[in-house]
């Protein structure tokens, strides 16, 4: 195995790596406004996404190794390497579904940061009612 197989097959990881770090940083800072649930899911989430991209990197270093060192059929290299695939498309959908999560959870009796307020009627004179077609007009 070559170093330039080695790098290409981990570097082609960082830039997601890097992305899913800071977001875990990010989301540890900001834990008062997204609140307890949200930072929870939010973190599991991307710890699952995290563990899926360090497990496909020593995936594709092992590999190789793995058909050079021992003697399989090729049947058998096909039903390990869906064996790795199956767990890392599990790891990467309870990722993406944990952030989902995450995202769509609000703790119990919150508001929504940008929640509209709620609606008034326009301003008319206390004797004319509201306008026509309103709730409540004649």
């Amino acid at each position: 195995m070559t170093v330039g197989y080695l790098l290409s097959g981990v570097l082609t990881h960082l830039p997601v790596l890097a992305v899913l770090i800071t977001g875990l940083v990010l989301v540890t800072s900001r834990q008062a406004r997204l609140g307890p649930r949200s930072t929870m899911l939010a973190r599991l989430g991307l710890a699952a996404l995290i563990l899926g991209e360090l497990l496909g990197a020593v995936w594709v270093i092992v590999f190789p190794q793995l058909i050079h060192s021992l003697d399989y059929r090729p049947s058998t290299y096909g039903v390990v390497t869906f064996g790795v695939s199956l767990v890392l498309s599990v790891l990467t959908a309870a990722g993406v579904g944990l952030l989902i999560a995450a995202v769509v959870t609000r703790a119990p009796g919150g508001s929504a940061p940008f929640e509209p307020p709620p609606y008034a009627y326009p301003a008319t004179p206390p004797s004319a009612g509201p306008p026509p077609g309103y709730p409540g007009a004649s």
